[in-house]
């Protein structure tokens, strides 16, 4: 004598059942992924300052992913706005203390002039990108020839642009 629970009439049942429960933990699964906020994988060193003794170079990048980094820093950023604010920790840019503005011209290059010793932030922007740097004038032993700065967008695994490289005299 068969079981009332079991048998070749409740294996369909049984199987509904198990395809029910499951559906249920994908839709459950599926609400949490969507309440979840967005987390980006890379962050910044707060208070990190390049140092730098003058500012002054080019901007680069692309915002083709994948490339690799001689390619992606062989495309000049044209006609790009820079703008350098007095440095303020956890400040909206509206109420940072604008210091001076420049355009790069057709060779991605630009140049601030003589600035005074102190922290900045370094803010370059076109239309598919807006990259802030904290830099800090400063005396050093070397003197800055020039910075390069990458403003391509950083890949997932926290590689890409995002680079401020300094070539010193």
């Amino acid at each position: 004598m068969e079981d009332a629970g079991s048998g070749p009439r409740n294996g369909g049942r049984d199987k509904r059942m198990g395809l029910l429960q499951r559906n249920a933990a994908i839709v459950v699964f599926s609400l949490l992924l969507l309440a979840v906020a967005q987390v980006h994988a890379c962050s910044w060193a707060v208070g990190y300052f390049y140092q730098v003794t003058a500012l002054k170079g080019r901007i680069v990048g692309t915002n083709f992913h994948g490339l690799p980094r001689w390619l992606r820093q062989s495309f000049a950023r044209k006609h790009a706005k820079l703008t350098l604010y007095e440095y303020q920790s956890y400040s909206r840019r509206s109420d940072k203390r604008l210091v001076s503005t420049v355009e790069t011209d057709g060779d991605g290059s630009f140049d601030f002039g003589p600035l005074k010793t102190g922290h900045y932030t370094l803010i370059a922007e076109e239309d598919w990108y807006e990259e802030w740097f904290d830099v800090e004038v400063k005396d050093l032993p070397k003197l800055t020839e020039s910075v390069t700065v990458d403003v391509s967008p950083v890949l997932p695994d926290c590689t890409g642009g995002h680079e401020f490289i300094i070539s010193t005299k």
